[in-house]
């Protein structure tokens, strides 16, 4: 089905299996590309939704890296669709045989769960893939993009906050320093439910704490800055 991207002028095709959710757009207004970045990849890029409105954001070239054909294949889609396959390209590969370098950001909606034995996983294997760590662990990622970005690049991406513990500890020792984060609430309050970090390759100790983004006022009723945010994504 195609229709409009929210807060866009783009357009996108979307199936059941391959949709998009609220944590794309948080991400993508967290994101702040370098003025002069060259090259961005999108890890786990799903149907490419990351990677269109990055586009508005920047003339450089982005590569999305994704795993499952059908979701690739929808993202290619997307591009195509919009106009856009001079500058975004989609690689149908697992991140860790893809061997980009001195990448200036890496963007990335990873799969938020750890899988064990008693892990109750979705039946269907493909929306299995893109919740659970069954193809990419969050240190598989760090690594991987330790490995891919130059001295000085950022990576960005959200997350459960119940890891964050986890989750510097891996940055810190793949030598990806925290420099901004921002938890993410449903209400004032209840507990953040999310949490959008930037890290930066070899960079400096020093952590901007944002201010908390609260979701909604009331039941259906968003907040001035989610309601400004679903207008202008």
């Amino acid at each position: 089905m195609i229709r409009k991207l929210i807060g866009s002028e783009r357009k996108m095709n979307q199936t059941r299996k391959n949709a998009f959710n609220l944590d794309t757009i948080l991400l993508a207004n967290f994101i702040k590309i370098p003025y002069r970045a060259k090259q961005i990849v999108d890890i786990g890029t799903g149907n490419g939704v990351l990677m269109l409105y990055l586009s508005d954001m920047t003339n450089a070239k982005i590569i999305g890296v994704e795993i499952q054909h059908e979701h690739a294949i929808i993202a290619k889609e997307n591009i195509s669709l919009n106009g856009l396959d001079e500058r975004l390209s989609v690689i149908n590969d697992d991140v860790k045989n893809v061997m980009l370098k001195d990448v200036d950001c890496i963007v990335c909606n990873p799969p938020f769960f750890k899988v064990n034995a008693l892990t109750k996983k979705n039946i269907d294997p493909v929306i299995a893939i893109a919740r659970h760590e069954i193809t990419l662990t969050f240190e598989e990622l760090t690594k991987t993009a330790n490995r891919m970005l130059k001295q000085g690049g950022y990576f960005y991406f959200i997350h459960r906050p119940d890891r964050i513990s986890e989750i510097v500890s891996t940055l810190e020792h793949y030598d990806l320093a925290v420099k901004r984060m921002r938890f993410v609430h449903p209400y004032d309050y209840q507990n953040a439910n999310h949490v959008l970090i930037a890290a930066m390759k070899k960079g400096e100790h020093g952590t901007t704490l944002e201010p908390p983004f609260i979701l909604y006022k009331e039941k259906h009723v968003y907040t001035e800055e989610l309601a400004r945010l679903m207008e202008a994504s």
